[in-house]
């Protein structure tokens, strides 16, 4: 007897697809075979004729109760991950902060603690935040996280002192070093790539022209200031062979110096947020228009068309949602180029913007998508191939996707904690219809069913590079993973 059996959908993973039933015991995916042919009693069967099966969707970029400032202050993890069930997410990956001179081992622990306490109705994995001046000891506690299965580190080279953001900045240096102790430990560095003294002299410029309105945000935060910090970072990757991770690239510049470094065989990987495939930074002149901006601010319509072109030919990885989700009075808080609140609420929304705006709109095929969305993600961060695969072994985190109907997404619909929403009124093609976290079923065709199911911890193992067209790529060693005390 199945626990779950889907029957009669496209299964469609990164390397291809095919139409199969799909039958899951104790959580785990342990039959695909040609429609009809899988005979027996099931305890849940949904039919998916005319429908896809995706691998449950990775969102590799989420902040769940997180105070860096009175604005930027996000919600909490039980209510995005309920957004995230109903968007066809199953995994996210979170942040523990670490500053000054916190242990980055006890900030993990006790990060790891509260997700646990908070019971999110998915499953979570955790990236390291690593900021400011970092002590020399917290190098030395990178290969006790990676053993314990955090095996990705977060630097910014932007947000110093009383930034909108709070106080983040680290120096090339302190990033080196991070750099270096994870490339010997198996791990990943991220970084939010805007050049800080960039930043800074076109501030004061707009401020000493009578410009600082937040709407000209764009202008004080230009597209230089991320593909200098890319280059810069890059060198410091090449020099060290800790494979990089650019946090939510905006421009054409930016995803160039991607492919250039790719193309000297470096391991570097880009990531995009679905907000900036859809809108410019035209639509600051709009009435609250700053409800749009996240940081690194929105750029031209030739950054966007760069952006779906990387995501095409594979210069780029991945599509997040950096779900960063404050209230509608706190996000407009801001209102000059220094303090403007950045955040987006997003989770709920990737799944189905990225199919419409991609697939249905003909930018990106079934399985990149699944690439973008999942697989990718699962690779890079030591997630495969327990996540990101509809196969035999895997974990039954399935998405039954329904192409046909065209929808308005309206702020009432949604099931984050926000008062607002940027895709409030906008219209899309296709929809979540099912989600299934480890079999257990959340959604079914959009009503919530998940009472009782709790989310667990998904360790990281090894890396693995995705690619353009989902063959396995290879392994980066990691340290074997171990416990924290908090699990």
């Amino acid at each position: 007897m199945f626990d779950v059996l889907i029957t009669g959908g496209t299964v469609v993973n990164a390397w291809g697809r095919v139409t199969a039933d799909v039958g899951v015991v104790d959580g785990k995916i342990v039959a695909l075979a040609t429609p009809g042919r899988l005979s027996g009693d099931a305890r849940v069967t949904t039919d998916a004729t005319g429908m896809y099966v995706f691998p449950g969707g990775i969102d590799a970029h989420v902040h769940f109760d997180i105070r860096l400032t009175e604005a930027m202050a996000a919600q909490s993890s039980t209510r995005g991950s309920r957004a995230a069930a109903y968007g066809g997410t199953t995994t996210f990956i979170d942040f523990s902060l670490q500053h000054g001179d916190e242990s980055l081992v006890g900030s993990v622990e006790q990060k790891l603690a509260e997700l646990k306490s908070r019971k999110p109705v998915v499953d979570y994995s955790l990236h390291a935040m690593v900021t400011g001046r970092v002590p020399l000891r917290v190098l030395d506690e990178v290969p006790d996280v990676v053993s314990g299965g955090v095996t990705s580190f977060k630097m910014f080279t932007t947000f110093a002192g009383n930034s909108a953001s709070g106080d983040l900045f680290s120096d090339d240096g302190r990033i080196w070093g991070v750099m270096q102790s994870a490339a010997a430990a198996g791990g990943l560095v991220m970084v939010h790539c805007e050049d800080d003294c960039i930043i800074s002299l076109q501030t004061e410029r707009l401020y000493a022209a009578g410009q600082q309105q937040g709407h000209h945000i764009h202008r004080a935060r230009p597209v230089l200031a991320e593909e200098a910090a890319i280059r810069r970072m890059i060198l410091l990757a090449e020099r060290t062979g800790c494979p990089l991770y650019v946090v939510h690239i905006s421009s054409a510049d930016g995803t160039l110096a991607i492919a250039d470094a790719r193309a000297r065989r470096v391991s570097v990987f880009g990531e995009v947020l679905h907000n900036y495939l859809v809108f410019t930074n035209a639509d600051y002149a709009r009435d609250d228009g700053l409800l749009y901006h996240n940081y690194p601010p929105l750029k031209e319509q030739t950054d966007q068309d760069a952006l779906w072109r990387g995501l095409a030919n594979g210069s780029l990885d991945t599509v997040a949602s950096d779900d960063f989700t404050v209230p509608r009075a706190a996000k407009l808080a801001g209102q000059v180029v220094d303090n403007v609140t950045g955040g987006h609420n997003g989770i709920e929304t990737r799944l189905n913007v990225l199919y419409s705006e991609g697939v249905a709109a003909g930018r990106l095929t079934l399985e990149r998508f699944v690439e973008l969305t999942s697989a990718g993600p699962a690779r890079l961060f030591g997630l495969h191939p327990r996540k990101g695969a509809v196969e035999i072994g895997s974990d039954a985190d399935l998405v039954v996707f329904d192409p046909r109907p065209e929808w308005t997404v309206r702020l009432e619909d949604l099931h984050s904690d926000c008062d607002y929403s940027v895709w409030d009124g906008h219209t899309l093609q296709g929809r979540v219809h099912s989600t299934f976290l480890r079999g257990m079923p959340l959604v079914i065709d959009g009503e919530w069913v998940g009472d009782g199911v709790v989310g667990e911890f998904a360790r990281a193992t090894a890396i693995q590079a995705p690619t353009n067209n989902g063959a396995p790529g290879d392994f980066v060693p990691a340290t074997p993973v171990g416990a924290y005390a908090s699990e």
